[in-house]
């Protein structure tokens, strides 16, 4: 209607619509106003049938060995109890791709640790013992499997 030149907006009086004369012909039913409806391209999902992140796998997960699935496994479990004690999403305390990179090199020293991507000086100093910890126990038990 603002296009047609039927309203226009009053900037003097707080941005309302004003009709003006050609309005007239619009509200006697003279002239139609023909509405355009957005097509969508995709349907979208609601809220109840997007699928949690929980439930996805990553797919490089796939091309990992038994041992660093299992690496894998571990590092989410712990970083899983990390954010729950400190009320944090999973993902800020370490992405996935993060945990399968540390699980794929299983790094056994803070220097090689810290060539992951992902992990920058301060998750480093924060988490970085924790993690080799971990890793050095599951790198034990992988022996004592053999």
């Amino acid at each position: 209607m603002i296009a047609l030149g039927a309203v226009s907006v009053d900037a003097e009086h707080f941005n309302t619509l004003k009709l003006e004369p050609l309005a007239k012909a619009f509200l006697k039913g003279e002239q139609r106003v023909l509405l355009r409806e957005a097509a969508d391209l995709a349907p979208r999902k609601s809220r109840h049938e997007k699928t949690s992140s929980k439930s996805k796998t990553p797919e490089s997960l796939a091309t990992l060995g038994s041992a660093a699935q299992q690496r894998f496994a571990a590092l989410k479990a712990w970083r899983a109890e990390v954010a729950k004690s400190h009320s944090l999403p999973a993902y800020v305390i370490f992405h996935d791709a993060t945990l399968l990179a540390m699980a794929e090199a299983a790094p056994q020293s803070l220097a090689e640790l810290s060539g992951i991507s992902g992990l920058g000086a301060k998750k480093l100093e924060a988490y970085g013992e924790e993690v080799l910890r971990l890793l050095r126990v599951d790198a034990a038990d992988e022996l004592q499997a053999a």
